[in-house]
């Protein structure tokens, strides 16, 4: 078990002992109401910005600011304090539709880490919306609910709650956690190096690493449904991180088949330019292990706190780091931005940020989410999301599934539903946003992606395919499962008659040999 704190809140109006891991609360300084803050979020104010400029402008320059893509934001140096448990109240006697939802997000957060940041509680929540506050794609990203656990482990925190015991109450928050799946697709047991010190590393393909820098191991917020959220309960056994370079930089050594590192997390913006600096300085060097070409930085933080690449203290710093990295030690930057909702990239702050990412950085920002209910499942949020990465010089890369950890039955959309929002989404835009890929499940044998449905032999079946895999052989390979349209997962999929997937029941991939998976199909079809 980690580390844990003891905090003492009001929930349900009865005194409950909170414990917790100690990355999971962040001790918060209750905020300075801004005289400026807008009831409407800026985002909304700007959102039609494609569709009717004329009637953004205005709106736009009325706050002193401007729409035009690039153009220099006049802001204020904003230094990041984020919205925690501790400061949760104070936020609410600022935005009160809170106050109903505090014993909620008190309670449920004694499971899923919370932590909020003000530039998203401030310009992208629309608290002016008609209707239950917590339906607000933007509330419901930030802020857990009860409604996240299944009845039975709802059942089990409250009663727990309810004896105001420290060790009963630890006890069912354990048990419950365990049974989130906290490491999905073998990430502890598959996926890391068996070197004791390569604490913070993943290679689960051949040509990729992850590294996860200890400093990097939180976000400015975390969303609900995030897949590391066992990252951020204070638990050493269930996370990943790693101070030390040097032991990655010997890693890599050794591996020249390694063209990537992804830098993952929490979030590596998070970091302070000194501190991300150890782990990209020695590529603007040209020999330094030259066969790793492409630094990829995982991030959230473009539309989270987006002052990180604008007015932070060191965001120039950041900026010019980079952009010497890329120029001097010829390295592909890449940011991939976790973008999931077109309302996101609807602020003047973003767009400065994106901005200077691009012009002074140098680097190419692509963009990933995963679909969840209640959040961005929605053909026309994904088409508008794309056209607009698209106009602001952005990527369109991945549609992913909900991962199978955490509160994924509250977030689940089916395959059959999530292939056919693609699909309505992607034929909505032009070809320049059809680099988007999905929807995939990023599961233990590789990335599947569901290709759509057909009939095979006169039975409805999901198409689909590997865009990576622990099994190099497999990728790019076409395969089927029975058409099932309550699946949500690739474990939910069941073979053809006559056929196998191509994953044992462990998950790991079969070898794959000629088509191995379909050639026991074919041949009871030719001796039929």
């Amino acid at each position: 078990a980690g580390t844990g704190i003891t905090r003492h809140m009001k929930v349900n109006g009865c005194a409950l002992t909170l414990l917790a891991g100690a990355a999971a609360l962040h001790v918060g300084v209750p905020p300075a109401l801004s005289s400026s803050h807008r009831r409407v979020p800026a985002a909304l104010m700007q959102q039609q910005s494609v569709s009717q400029p004329s009637e953004v402008e205005p709106l736009a320059a009325a706050a002193g600011e401007t729409n035009v893509v690039g153009a220099e934001v006049e802001q204020t140096n904003e230094r990041f304090t984020p919205i925690t448990l501790q400061s949760l109240d104070t936020w609410a006697e600022k935005f009160p539709r809170l106050q109903d939802k505090l014993a909620d997000i008190k309670m449920s957060s004694l499971i899923f880490p919370f932590k909020a940041s003000p530039y998203l509680v401030e310009e992208l929540i629309d608290w002016e919306m008609e209707g239950d506050i917590s339906t607000d794609p933007f509330y419901r990203l930030i802020f857990p609910t009860m409604d996240m656990l299944e009845p039975s482990a709802r059942a089990t925190l409250e009663e727990a709650c309810a004896t105001k015991e420290p060790l009963t109450i630890k006890a069912a928050v354990e048990e419950i956690r365990e049974e989130l799946n906290p490491h999905p697709a073998g990430q502890k047991a598959l996926n890391a190096p068996k070197k004791a010190e390569l604490t913070g590393v993943q290679h689960k393909y051949s040509e990729t690493v992850l590294f996860f820098a200890s400093a990097a191991q939180t976000c400015h917020a975390y969303c609900t449904y995030c897949f590391r959220w066992a990252q951020f309960i204070g638990d050493s056994d269930l996370r990943f991180a790693q101070k030390d370079a040097g032991s990655l930089f010997d890693y890599l050594a050794e591996h020249e088949e390694v063209s990537d590192i992804l830098f993952t997390g929490g979030d590596p913006m998070i970091m302070k330019t000194r501190v991300f600096k150890q782990y990209f300085e020695p590529f603007k060097d040209p020999t330094f292990l030259p066969h790793v070409k492409n630094l990829r930085i995982g991030t959230r933080a473009l539309t989270f706190w987006p002052q990180r690449f604008t007015t932070d203290a060191d965001a120039d710093e950041l900026l010019a780091l980079l952009r010497e990295v890329k120029e001097v030690g010829g390295r592909h930057i890449a940011v991939m931005s976790h973008l999931g909702h077109v309302r996101e990239l609807s602020t003047d702050k973003v767009r400065h940020a994106i901005h200077r990412l691009k012009q002074e950085a140098g680097v190419i920002i692509r963009s990933q989410s995963p679909v969840m209910r209640g959040i961005n499942d929605d053909a026309k949020v994904w088409a508008d999301k794309w056209r607009e990465e698209v106009r602001l010089g952005i990527v369109p890369y991945y549609m992913f599934m909900a991962r199978d950890t955490g509160a994924q039955a509250f977030f689940d959309v089916p395959l059959v539903r999530a292939q056919q929002l693609y699909a309505d989404a992607i034929r909505n835009t032009s070809g320049l946003c059809r680099t988007a890929r999905g929807p995939s499940m990023s599961c233990t044998p590789g990335k599947v992606e569901v290709v759509g449905t057909q009939e095979v032999m006169g039975v409805p079946a999901f198409v689909l395919r590997f865009l990576q895999c622990r099994d190099e052989k497999w990728i790019g390979k076409v395969f089927f499962a029975k058409y099932d349209p309550k699946a949500v997962w690739f474990d939910d999929l069941e073979p053809l008659d006559g056929m196998e997937l191509p994953w044992e029941y462990t998950g790991l991939p079969r070898p794959c040999i000629d088509e191995a998976c379909q050639i026991e199909y074919l041949m009871s079809q030719e001796n039929a």
